[in-house]
């Protein structure tokens, strides 16, 4: 007879899962942007940690196979799903630090925040045939700012405070398929979240009393996506070391991923009143417009991604061993599409290419525990989403990182563990703009993958 076990071990990760789910709803970003305001906000980069270090490459990139690397949930190409070894369980967060720099007027502001990354979980659903599947939830954009205004009407003067919050989520979960050197796979799931932004006028005059107004716009909207994504490699160069008795292998990766255009069921609730002010807050006078339940749409435009990785691997009797490699890739999407509710914003359409590499000291090495890390760094430069002032805005950056087994690679076939850390150096606008933005974020994720069900014979 066969019986299917499951782990307590296991089941604690499982736990882990729901808990780390609740921890998503829970903690909120804190970034107080004005390039927020348009389209859906700010787009976090919501890659795994290991592609954040390697200059943010996905389409070619691909683990799970090598003893010194382990095993990550490369949720940005769902082709790497067949790869899977082990059932896998990630999750990642960001400590983000921002400094906005403004020519006129002259001002300098900071703010730091917490951001959760992303929970996935993988799982090989059939190893010999190249099954697997994967599934999670990521934050992908976030609207949270406040800005005022001053001006003048006559002799009046005139406070408008600019108010936002919400953002985009998305739950997904993907299937990939693998024949030797050739994988396919595909993401689909759910995009929902909220978009509120109040429009506050506040008339500051000392010989005439005028009510302060009120203008709030809450839509909520949500929606099926589809993505996909494909994988080949080709083996260039092979020979057989024989001083340490390995085979060592040069390869080439190619690997592109796309999403389809979107669009968003919405319902929107709006809201004009004039207001007025207690110790207790802000109290409704008078109720100039209502309507509750607007129907429209929310159109998100496709994406898509091309690249390139040649990696050098080396083989003995303790396995299959990654030593180097190196990536380039494009990615693009035509943001001059989006709508909302029928509505252009100012957005443009944005392109990033991007250089990214990984290397081990010495993995083949029995001792040593530096000798597996696996260490990242990349680049990337492009042009950002966002156009507030009609002149786009340059983005470019650097990125650092590591790999840090925390089980060794003589754990593998039960159990193998990974910290993984990035830290990037940005900045986003140049002399043109108005207002420029540099940023760093360091992000820490945790992979952890084990054989979950094991199949056990007794009699």
């Amino acid at each position: 007879m066969r019986s299917v076990r499951l782990t307590i071990s296991n089941i604690s990760r499982l736990s882990l899962v729901f808990v780390a789910t609740f921890f998503f709803q829970a903690v909120k970003a804190q970034e107080n942007s004005p390039f927020n305001r348009y389209g859906l906000g700010e787009f976090y980069n919501n890659q795994h940690i290991i592609s954040r270090s390697m200059g943010g490459l996905t389409a070619a990139y691909s683990d799970g196979l090598h003893n010194n690397v382990g095993q990550s949930v490369n949720f940005g190409n769902p082709a790497t799903y067949g790869g899977l070894y082990m059932s896998t369980f990630d999750i990642g967060v960001t400590i983000d630090s921002r400094t906005l720099y403004s020519k006129n007027p002259s001002g300098k502001f900071n703010s730091a925040n917490f951001i959760p990354s992303y929970v996935a979980v993988g799982v090989p659903l059939n190893r010999t045939k190249g099954w697997g599947l994967a599934f999670g939830l990521k934050p992908l954009s976030r609207i949270n700012y406040s800005v005022q205004d001053f001006s003048k009407i006559g002799a009046d003067s005139v406070q408008t405070l600019y108010n936002g919050s919400g953002g985009l989520n998305q739950v997904f979960v993907g299937l990939g398929k693998r024949w030797k050197n050739f994988q396919i796979g595909f993401n689909t799931g759910y995009n929902f979240g909220r978009k509120e932004v109040n429009t506050t006028k506040n008339f500051l005059n000392d010989s005439v009393l005028y009510h302060s107004s009120k203008t709030s716009t809450l839509t909520t909207f949500g929606g099926m996506f589809l993505s996909a994504g494909a994988q080949y490699e080709v083996t260039l160069h092979s020979r057989v070391n024989t001083i340490d008795k390995t085979t060592e292998h040069y390869k080439l990766r190619f690997g592109v991923t796309g999403t389809l255009k979107q669009t968003m069921s919405a319902l929107q609730d709006q809201d004009r009143h004039t207001l007025g002010y207690t110790s207790g807050g802000e109290i409704k006078i008078d109720s100039v417009l209502s309507q509750n339940d607007i129907k429209g749409s929310v159109v998100l435009p496709a994406q898509y991604a091309a690249g390139v990785t040649l990696h050098k691997t080396a083989t003995n009797s303790r396995g299959v061993f990654e030593l180097w490699s190196i990536g380039l890739e494009y990615t693009g999407s035509q943001w001059t599409g989006y709508r909302f509710y029928g509505a252009p914003d100012q957005l443009s359409n944005s392109w990033q290419y991007k250089l990214g590499v990984q290397f081990a000291p010495d993995p083949l090495a029995s001792r040593g525990y530096w000798n597996a890390v696996n260490y990242r760094a990349g680049v990337y430069l492009g042009k950002d989403y966002l156009n507030p002032d009609g002149k786009g805005l340059k983005q470019y950056g650097v990125s650092f990182g590591a790999g840090l087994p925390i089980r060794k690679w003589t754990s593998y076939n039960d159990q193998f563990t990974v910290m993984n850390m990035a830290l990037q150096f940005g900045k986003r606008g140049s002399s043109v703009n108005n207002v420029t933005e540099t940023y760093m974020q360091f992000s820490l994720g945790i992979s952890m993958s084990d054989i979950w069900f094991v199949k056990r014979k007794y009699d």
